[in-house]
């Protein structure tokens, strides 16, 4: 579901899944939950009991191509269910052996060990080292600096498909930056496509917006392009009063103007609220991780 979720993200990709009857039910929560007007780009091998004393590689080949010959994807991503995982017929080797036109990345997501957050991680990180690794510098290369004839940019990292608010967020956070002067150059995975993956290196700073799902990523274009990462987590008034002084830092803005402003009512509904009502209470967080901590600081600081 991690993967799934990249890839139902993104643009021109489409993955292919080893999996068993019935382990295709993911479609419903992109279709159902999401209310998504397409399915999600997602092929199933959709291989039965019966199919396991023949060659469920070369059904897996034949899928593979399949896809490719219907899509004519811009990448192809390929991996194996929870149930596919057992017969091992490494998904990876097979799809390379098709020697399709299109880039083809592999991810290996260990199911019965591991979790949706760490699968989503671990194939944003493998896709962006797939498109982004070609473009890396020569060690040693020097960060240029900052073009001042230009505004700056950034890339936002982490939202996907079927995130909790992940939509609202980009909106609210590009509208942000555009009032500091600062261009958003790719947001990844969401609306993204593999061409903009290799795209990411030339931002001048990344913001990571969900440290679950791209942290790993992150720090990986850290390390190759010399990006400063902000990791400051911009949901409640405090956490987006230093969210925005971190960016106009890194770009060289001034934010004054924009922090004098008091556009958000939560301070004043604080100071309002009769403190019965709230002062002492206990509360129930629901979200991802990301906004579960978020709101578990506003509640426990800013209310």
């Amino acid at each position: 579901m991690g993967a799934m979720r990249i890839a139902a993200a993104m643009r021109g990709l489409h993955y292919v899944l080893h999996a068993p009857q019935g382990d295709t039910y993911a479609d419903l929560l992109f279709t159902m939950i999401e209310r998504r007007d397409s399915r999600p780009p997602v092929t199933y091998t959709t291989f039965q009991a019966r199919d396991l004393g023949g060659d469920t590689a070369d059904l897996f080949k034949r899928s593979v191509r399949d896809a490719y010959e219907r899509f004519k994807p811009d990448a192809i991503l390929v991996g194996a269910s929870c149930t596919a995982e057992l017969i091992q017929d490494d998904p990876g080797g097979l799809a390379r052996a098709c020697n399709l036109p299109v880039p083809v990345v592999a991810v290996e997501l260990p199911a019965y060990q591991k979790k949706e957050n760490w699968g989503a991680a671990e194939t944003f990180y493998q896709l962006v080292r797939a498109f982004a690794g070609p473009h890396v510098p020569p060690p040693g290369t020097p960060r240029a600096p900052l073009d001042r004839s230009r505004r700056p940019r950034a890339n936002l990292l982490g939202p996907t498909a079927l995130g909790f608010r992940h939509r609202d967020d980009v909106r609210e956070i590009t509208a942000v930056l555009g009032r500091l002067g600062i261009d958003v150059h790719v947001t990844a995975p969401l609306g993204a496509s593999p061409a903009d993956l290799a795209r990411l290196g030339e931002a001048d700073f990344n913001i990571l917006l969900y440290p679950e799902i791209a942290g790993q990523a992150a720090a990986w274009l850290e390390r190759n392009f010399g990006q400063t990462t902000v990791r400051t987590v911009p949901i409640g008034v405090s956490a987006t009063r230093a969210f925005i002084a971190d960016v106009a830092a890194l770009a060289g803005v001034d934010e004054a103007s924009l922090l004098a402003e008091q556009t958000s009512r939560l301070p004043w509904y604080s100071r309002s609220v009769d403190a019965n009502y709230l002062t002492g209470k206990r509360v129930f967080v629901f979200g991802d991780a990301t906004h579960a901590i978020a709101a578990a600081r506003v509640a426990a600081e800013e209310l």
